[in-house]
């Protein structure tokens, strides 16, 4: 029989760093074609550290410091169990590291792809998109596992005024 273990703080503090999240979307409002992970692709992107040096009217960034740069243009994902009346699929972002002060970070942006089917009645009704449109992390030595939860919604065509 498996059994579990919970790790002591002190165990954890030991762990590397550690991005991962989830993304969740209502059965009802269908689902990607074929596998679920090919409904998304999951932008990370990190952000350098800026570094500055004095300057005729002083401190200035020195340039291609303090920069965003993609870290990975999907990150890995796969199918999870449903929560109740919700799908998921979770993913995790691979070869993070700390970031450094005073503006290193992370941003997690994932997109739908064209990749879902749906019913003409939807489309009419309005669009899905997914909330919030990005996560911004900064992983710290006391914040060094992070986990972010992105919903997908519909939302419906506002009405256009003649």
């Amino acid at each position: 029989m498996p059994t579990s273990e919970i790790l002591s703080d002190e165990a954890v503090s030991r762990l590397p760093p550690m991005l991962f999240g989830k993304i969740r979307w209502s059965k009802g409002l269908g689902a990607p074609v074929g596998n679920p992970c090919s409904g998304f692709t999951i932008l990370v992107e990190e952000h350098t550290v800026s570094q500055f040096r004095m300057g005729a009217d002083g401190p200035e960034v020195i340039p291609g410091t303090g920069i965003w740069k993609v870290a990975i243009d999907s990150a890995p994902c796969w199918t999870a169990l449903d929560e109740g009346d919700m799908r998921v699929v979770r993913f995790s972002v691979p070869d993070v590291h700390l970031n450094g002060f005073p503006d290193g970070k992370y941003r997690v942006a994932p997109k739908l792809t064209g990749n879902w089917g749906a019913s003409r009645l939807q489309m009419m009704l309005g669009f899905r998109r997914i909330e919030p449109i990005a996560f911004y992390v900064s992983l710290t030595k006391e914040q060094h596992i992070v986990s972010v939860d992105f919903e997908v919604v519909q939302h419906a065509w506002r009405p256009t005024l003649f």
